[in-house]
């Protein structure tokens, strides 16, 4: 599957895929760093380039909310900040709240509310 074609997919089963769903592919594509990568298979991106194109994926529908777990597993410090970085750059711009499940307490200062867990309860 071509890479329009996997953005594209989220807006065909919302039944919202127009003459403008291409036009955003592309900007999304662009404002995740993925244009260089535009006609790659999936298999052949490294991790941090699918976590990427997943999120363009994701944010095509322009969803309200957007779930994110352990967005900085197996990453290194550098490669963890910037994918927060991403994830908190793009879905500002695009009013998207997004609730984010992690065990790293270093990207915390990304948020605008942390929640703890402990035994089961929220504090």
């Amino acid at each position: 599957m071509e890479r329009a074609e996997q953005h594209l997919l989220p807006l065909h089963i919302d039944g919202r895929l127009d003459t403008t769903a291409r036009a955003r592919a592309d900007e999304l594509v662009e404002a995740v760093g993925l244009t260089h990568r535009a006609g790659s298979r999936p298999h052949q991106l490294s991790g941090g380039e699918r976590q990427r194109a997943g999120l363009a994926r994701a944010l095509m529908t322009s969803p309200g909310v957007l779930l994110v777990d352990e967005p900085t597993s197996a990453r290194d410090r550098v490669r963890s900040a910037e994918a927060v970085r991403l994830i908190a750059e793009q879905t500002h711009e695009r009013g998207t709240a997004t609730v984010m499940v992690t065990h790293d307490t270093a990207i915390m200062e990304a948020a605008d509310r942390v929640y703890e867990m402990v035994d089961g309860r929220l504090s």
